[in-house]
Parts: C-alpha cells; structure tokens; sequence
C-alpha cells in the first residue's frame, strides 16, 4: 500500500493539462498555429532539456576588482558645536508635537487653503522663486560674472502650514531634492533651514528610498558646513544642529547622529 507521501507526489506531479502525442511528423522549427501545437512545443521542449546544464566560466573576468561603494560618513561636529543629549530630546520633542498637529489636520480634512497660488510639481525656477524670492537667480547670475541687468529682488515665503500642508507628498520629494542642489551650490541660510524643517515635518514615513537619500544628503551636508564655521557663536549653528538631529533622530539615521 502507498504511503500518505507517496499519493502526495503522485499528486504534485501528475498530468495538469491533457495533451495529444506528438506526430511523427512535428517538426519545431514551425511556430505553433494553435493551442494543441503550443502544448506539442512545451512538451517537445521539455523532453529535450538536459537534465545537468554546465556553464564555462571565464576566470579572468571573476578576478576584475567590482565597484567599490564607500559609506557615507559624517563630518565631525568641532568641540562645543554639536547640542547636548537634553537639547536633542528637546528638538525631538517640538518636532513630534508639530507632525501630531499636522496629522491631526490631514486627518480631519480641515487643511487651510494656500495664500499664495502653487506652482506646478515640476516647476523647478518657480519653486525656487517661491521659497527664496530671485535671490538664487541673482546669486547666480553673481557666479557666473553676467554683465546682464539684474531683475529687482522680489521676496520669498515663509513656509506656512496652509503652504506646505497643500504640497503633495511627490511635490515634497522634488522639493527636498532641489533644495539639496540649491545648499550645495549656495551654502546654507536661515530661510533654507526654515524650509527644510517644514518639509522634514510634512513628509510621511515610512520614507521612500528617494526621500531617505535625500535627507541624507542634506544632513550630511549640514554637518560638512558645520565643522567649517569659525564659531559656535554662528548664527546658522543652531539651524543646522536641528536638521542633523531631526534626520538622524527621528528619521532614523542614527549613524549620522551627534553622540
């Protein structure tokens, strides 16, 4: 008598599709003309698979050196630059209090319209105008030594709730990566620090891989542009202590934390 294993793999491997024997005349070079002809191939096919395949392997190309990926490593904050564990706990505190009031109103649909009209998702330059006022154009225009009129300076907006709050979570994305273009070539102020701190409470976890290399990024750079002030009496010190701690801490990336 057949064990219980033994009807279980007569099972698993009987016959799932009926099909007709193959003629004597099959030939396989010739694409199946319908549903019989298809089951004719795969069965064809099938019986004539070899059991062990072996593939020649060429050794030079296994001893060629693979790409190396180096971590990404934060730079050391100077002594007496980087806050205090208590302060930490503190800057945390605020943030979390700010994301359940911004929760609190997603929730509860009650999102204030924007002031001021948004531009559209991809509109990189207008964005930029809408944070900063011009003031990155004409700093660019400074750079590249353009002899050109320059425009009048036009002011920029603050980063009000009824603002970000009406950015989609793609919109936040693209944000966050332009103002990470933006740091880089300009240097940190205190209306960008602004900027990143409502864009770091509006956007949701988890994060995507997009969004977490983003922060990064700017974490990392805000602690490059930390270890290079003269001071700790620096105006932009503390702007830059929240962002690094706010990424590391509550975005869980700890290895870009102050100890």
């Amino acid at each position: 008598m057949a064990s219980d294993s033994d009807s279980s793999d007569d099972t698993l491997m009987s016959q799932a599709l009926p099909t007709t024997k193959i003629p004597d005349n099959f030939d396989p070079s010739f694409p199946p003309a319908s549903a019989e002809e298809y089951l004719q191939h795969v069965v064809w096919e099938a019986r004539n698979c070899q059991e062990v395949v072996t593939v020649n392997v060429d050794r030079q190309k296994l001893k060629k050196p693979g790409n190396i990926i180096k971590k990404l490593v934060k730079a050391t904050a100077p002594q007496g630059y980087a806050p205090s564990s208590e302060t930490q706990q503190e800057l945390l505190a605020a943030f979390s209090k700010l994301r359940s009031q911004i929760t609190n109103l997603r929730t509860s649909k009650q999102i204030p319209p924007s002031p001021v009209p948004l531009p559209r998702i991809k509109d990189r330059e207008e964005w930029c105008k809408l944070c900063f006022g011009n003031s990155f154009q004409l700093a660019l225009l400074k750079h590249s030594s353009n002899d050109a009129a320059k425009p009048p300076l036009v002011e920029g907006q603050q980063p009000l709730l009824s603002i970000v709050l009406n950015i989609k979570q793609r919109g936040l994305q693209n944000l966050l990566e332009w103002h990470a273009q933006w740091l880089e070539v300009l240097g940190f102020s205190e209306a960008q620090g602004r900027w990143f701190y409502a864009l770091l409470a509006c956007l949701e976890k988890p994060l995507t891989p997009e969004s977490c290399s983003q922060i990064r990024d700017i974490a990392s750079m805000c602690a490059q542009i930390r270890s290079s002030l003269t001071s700790s009496d620096h105006p932009h010190l503390p702007h830059l202590n929240v962002i690094i701690c706010i990424v590391a801490r509550y975005f869980n990336q700890e290895d870009l934390a102050d100890g």
